[in-house]
């Protein structure tokens, strides 16, 4: 395995071209990045950007960065080093706790959509380019509620709770349509999930990761659902066309090619709570394998987060 390298010794960010496992500590008052390439092992950054701030990646490879005091936000690609500026969030948005933001496509085309949705608080915030402002919508599902969020050929879907798929409508009229349910069937021994929405390749997945016991910090299984549109049905995979998921600790999700990361397909990448190592699920095999990316790498007590080139 590819040794830790230090920081006046690390390898170009812009030359990396494939998603990367971002663990963040702390050194002489300074906090760094270990990037970990699933191919090409790890280096250290110390990007400014990224400091003293919020960062919640998007499937699309640029983050959200919000300063905690002002509500400042932009997005920011951490490979190219590219900022988007956003309108600031102020007080709307009240503290912000557990958030997932998507792109309904680059933000560097027109009518791009930044879509934010604050699970705890029933609350979705969104904005365009050109926007001055974000509009927020506080909704009201009954007894559902959303857990996922996801965007697919520039429209937005969610997953609530109760794992039923939605539709999410922004601009003029915000809207959220609840559909049809995916019915996992779970695993004898487990009794926690957390669950994600996914696209890839123009098509949604639903991804469950099951565990023993909500407190638990072991996943003893993975399930994946394709969705066909025509039936409005989910069925359930073991292949998801030779790509990998990528699933991040916050409800974040992305897929990426595995051919260009250079790792076998049809598998399934995580991380687990206040853990430095990574895990792989293998559809295929229904087995675990277990990567320790960064042996020298000191926990920080933050989660590490998955980034992806931006498109």
């Amino acid at each position: 395995m590819e040794e830790e390298k230090k920081p006046d010794e690390s390898l170009s960010i812009k030359t990396q071209s494939s998603p990367c496992l971002i663990f963040f500590y702390e050194m002489k008052k300074q906090r760094y990045q270990t990037f970990f390439n699933l191919s090409k092992g790890c280096y250290i950054r110390n990007i400014e950007q990224m400091q003293n701030v919020m960062c919640f990646p998007t499937p699309q490879g640029w983050m959200l960065i919000v300063h905690p005091h002002d509500k400042y936000c932009y997005l920011f690609d951490p490979l190219t080093m590219s900022k988007k500026n956003l309108p600031s969030l102020h007080l709307e948005a009240g503290p912000i706790t557990n958030l997932v933001c998507v792109l309904s496509s680059s933000p560097t085309e027109e009518n791009c959509t930044v879509l934010c949705a604050d699970m705890d608080k029933k609350l979705l915030f969104f904005c365009q380019d050109g926007d001055t402002k974000w509009t927020f919508y506080k909704y009201n599902l009954g007894d559902h509620n959303l857990s996922n969020v996801a965007a697919c050929d520039g429209k937005f879907y969610g997953l609530t709770m109760q794992v039923n798929f939605a539709t999410i409508d922004c601009s003029p009229n915000p809207r959220i349509n609840i559909l049809e349910p995916l019915n996992f069937h779970w695993p004898v021994g487990t009794s926690a999930t957390i669950s994600y929405l996914v696209e890839s390749c123009g098509e949604m997945y639903s991804v469950e990761r099951y565990k023993r016991a909500y407190k638990s910090n072991k996943t003893t299984h993975i399930s994946v659902k394709k969705r066909d549109s025509s039936r409005q049905a989910w069925d359930t995979v073991y292949s998801i066309g030779g790509r990998v998921i990528l699933l991040g600790w916050d409800d974040s999700s992305a897929s990426w090619s595995a051919s260009e990361l250079g790792v076998k397909g049809d598998c399934i990448y995580y991380v687990e709570t206040n853990d430095k190592r990574v895990y792989c699920f293998d559809l295929e095999e229904g087995c675990i394998s277990v990567h320790m990316p960064c042996p020298r790498l000191q926990p920080s007590g933050l989660t590490p987060i998955w980034i992806l080139p931006a498109s």
